[in-house]
């Protein structure tokens, strides 16, 4: 990944990312929608030109979506297993988690 400088036009008016490490750092919160539009913008002009983030992000994009089809097939514990990790926590660590009924 490079380290050039990026800033979304020439004028450097909007919102500026240090470097690639700065773009990484955001790509959660862009995967997610939750960047503000001029940050989303910078990102996706970024991504553009930076062939190395463009790798990086298509990877992490993958590992979010593949963790989250993996949570969609998720069963609940039976409740004795529940149960027991629930009694073997309360011991150990001296707390009062509740039973389930």
């Amino acid at each position: 990944m490079n380290d050039k400088n990026f800033n979304t036009d020439s004028n450097q008016s909007l919102f500026q990312f240090h470097d690639c490490n700065d773009v990484i750092a955001h790509l959660g919160d862009y995967l997610d929608k939750e960047l503000p539009a001029v940050q989303r913008a910078a990102v996706d002009e970024h991504l553009d030109e930076c062939p190395e983030c463009t790798a990086f992000y298509a990877s992490y994009k993958h590992v979010v979506q593949s963790a989250a089809e993996l949570r969609e097939d998720e069963q609940p514990l039976p409740v004795d297993v529940s149960n027991r990790l629930r009694r073997a926590l309360n011991e150990r660590l001296g707390i009062s988690l509740p039973y389930i009924a």
